[in-house]
């Protein structure tokens, strides 16, 4: 089996899914007091990444991403479904087209289409409505309840590796492709036989020719 990849964040979708889905949880009125709550600690975190006291960017994205697990404990299971499809809706406007297009041509050449991210499983499954074969994201259950912000483990860099190998043991990632954005999807690029770094960031761009990946601009 060989596998088309495509990451989320500022690839498949050019916008962050955590300021994205807490300014849809504030237009929607969701919840103001956890929103308060959740989003003052968010605050706190990136004015302290920010002056280099507290984690590097890597790390703050994790745990922001962790957080938002919280924001959804507060809803039931229905209005949890109906805001996580409105998060799809909303980010329809967002989907780079030509990746779009893309994806139609890999599934044409024989590539099992894989949207992979470190959000959430349940934030990536609408996108199923796209046409990727899978998504693999975060776990966000555990024996059918939801994890919490302390229990979650997010998937990122070498992590994301593992999750597709534990997917699908039998992939062939010599005859796969994978596409990202970002310098921490580095260890993914080099993981297949076709990386495209799309409108790579500053980090990322430097290491295009060392490397060997195709850019997509």
């Amino acid at each position: 089996m060989k596998l088309a990849i495509y990451d989320f964040d500022g690839t498949y979708v050019d916008v962050q899914t955590v300021p994205f889905l807490f300014k849809l949880w504030k237009e929607q009125n969701k919840d103001p007091y956890i929103f308060k709550k959740l989003y003052r600690r968010l605050m706190g975190w990136y004015i302290l990444h920010k002056l280099k006291l507290k984690w590097d960017h890597e790390t703050f994205r994790k745990n922001a991403m962790a957080l938002t697990i919280d924001l959804l404990h507060s809803l039931n299971q229905e209005d949890r479904d109906k805001f996580l499809n409105n998060l799809y809706l909303k980010m329809q406007a967002h989907i780079n087209q030509d990746l779009k297009e893309q994806l139609k041509k890999d599934k044409d050449a024989g590539y099992h289409t894989v949207l992979l991210s470190g959000s959430f499983d349940i934030m990536l499954t609408p996108f199923l409505k796209e046409g990727f074969d899978d998504v693999i994201g975060t776990i966000s259950k555990k024996d059918g309840e939801l994890l919490s912000y302390e229990t979650v483990e997010i998937i990122i860099r070498d992590k994301k590796i593992e999750a597709i190998k534990n997917k699908y043991p039998k992939a062939d990632l010599s005859k796969s492709k994978a596409y990202a954005d970002s310098y921490y999807d580095l260890p993914l690029l080099r993981a297949v036989k076709d990386g495209y770094a799309y409108h790579p960031d500053k980090r990322l761009k430097k290491y295009i020719k060392i490397y060997e990946l195709k850019e997509m601009s």
